[in-house]
């Protein structure tokens, strides 16, 4: 009898069955009377009614539980995470020169500067031998074009020579044809000059900066980091980040990053916190997500690589309150039912009956512990919505 009694229990959680032979404990539910377990035999794919699942009660004296009561509530499931400003108006300065190396930076961060202002000072430290050789290869350079525009001017003056003496007038008229593409030669063979131009103003560029060279703001702004990829006294290579900052006119968004983005939708509706923290704060306003990774399934990825969601206020709110110096917290709901059935994760049990998982709880009446099982929905990390098995004011049990 006790074997094929043990034999119903394989659908039921190992776990449980050492816990159904201790001492009864806790929950006002630790009964001096005998506990009695009823479960099912595993065919009664749709139990999920009110009522007690029919089979064999297996007697289980001083089972150890908790309780809890089945709620009606409203659940929802809620966002809670920080923002920073991210401004529109951005610019990155860089040092494009090879060999440079970083001597000092002039201002701090959220310093105000003006267009012309000095944010760094840096040098260039070219070997000897490296300028020697391009200054070799640029003068090689524009002698080989002076000799080649020298020898063009003089076929054009043999030719206007030739053309002189020519008396026919079909020859003069050949003559000056191929005068006229000889013009035209030296006008497209002059245009080749600008690369040598181009290339002794670098060089000569090249010369200046192996002194101080000073990187000025291009436009008015506020500087925004001075910490880039960059150290003071050593050598950064070309197009390295060195300041960062943005303009004047003050256009900014909400940024989030990373796993809080899961939840933010587009256009959903958000408050805005600012304050000391999340629960204590000086002023809430209203916020709107505005980017669309969740309708295009094409997320917005910082230089991490993290996904990142974009929140905007109003324009009144950007002017009334200091974003620049509070902490920004942003809260939301991102899902919600009225009048829901819920429970504590803790009670819902789990068993794989054909390869399905079932979920199932125990109903606590009249000192017995009677298997249900449910149909469940969402559930967060406290807990699970119901919607069929039990009903409000059930006691359900959380074996130890």
């Amino acid at each position: 009898m006790w074997k094929t009694k043990m034999r119903r229990l394989a659908g039921v959680s190992l776990l449980l069955i050492p816990a159904l032979l201790l001492s009864a404990c806790g929950g006002g539910q630790s009964g001096q009377s005998e506990l009695l377990l009823y479960e099912g035999t595993g065919e009664e794919d749709g139990a999920v009614s009110s009522s007690a699942v029919s089979g064999s009660a297996i007697g289980a004296d001083d089972v150890k539980f908790d309780t809890t009561v089945v709620r009606k509530t409203t659940y929802k499931e809620e966002v809670s995470c920080t923002a920073e400003l991210e401004y529109t108006d951005t610019e990155t300065l860089i040092i494009d020169d090879e060999d440079a190396v970083l001597d000092a930076v002039k201002v701090k961060k959220y310093q105000k500067v003006k267009k012309g202002d000095v944010l760094a000072v840096y040098h260039v430290e070219t070997s000897k031998t490296k300028l020697e050789k391009q200054k070799l290869l640029i003068d090689q350079a524009r002698a080989d074009y002076e000799v080649g525009l020298s020898g063009l001017y003089q076929q054009l003056s043999h030719a206007q020579k030739a053309l002189g003496s020519l008396t026919s007038k079909t020859e003069k008229k050949v003559k000056s044809l191929e005068i006229k593409k000889m013009q035209k030669q030296i006008s497209a063979y002059k245009k080749g000059e600008k690369e040598i131009i181009d290339q002794e103003k670098d060089y000569a560029e090249l010369l200046r900066k192996q002194k101080k060279t000073l990187l000025k703001a291009k436009k008015d702004g506020v500087i925004l980091e001075t910490e880039g990829k960059a150290s003071v006294g050593e050598e950064i290579d070309a197009s390295t980040e060195i300041i960062k900052m943005r303009g004047t006119n003050g256009k900014w968004l909400l940024m989030v990053g990373g796993s809080d983005t899961e939840n933010l939708r587009y256009n959903m509706e958000v408050t805005v916190r600012l304050g000391k923290s999340a629960k204590q704060y000086d002023h809430e306003i209203k916020g709107k997500v505005i980017t669309s990774g969740n309708l295009t399934g094409q997320q917005t990825e910082n230089e991490e690589g993290d996904s990142i969601v974009y929140i905007d206020v109003s324009k009144e709110d950007k002017k009334k309150y200091d974003f620049d110096n509070t902490n920004i917290y942003i809260y939301a709901v991102s899902f919600l039912v009225k009048d829901a059935l819920v429970v504590d994760v803790e009670a819902i049990q789990q068993e794989t009956v054909d390869i399905r998982n079932r979920s199932f709880v125990y109903v606590v009446e009249n000192g017995k512990l009677h298997k249900r099982f449910v149909v469940t929905n969402y559930r967060n990390e406290k807990e699970v919505l119901i919607e069929q098995g039990v009903f409000e004011g059930q006691t359900l049990a959380i074996l130890e």
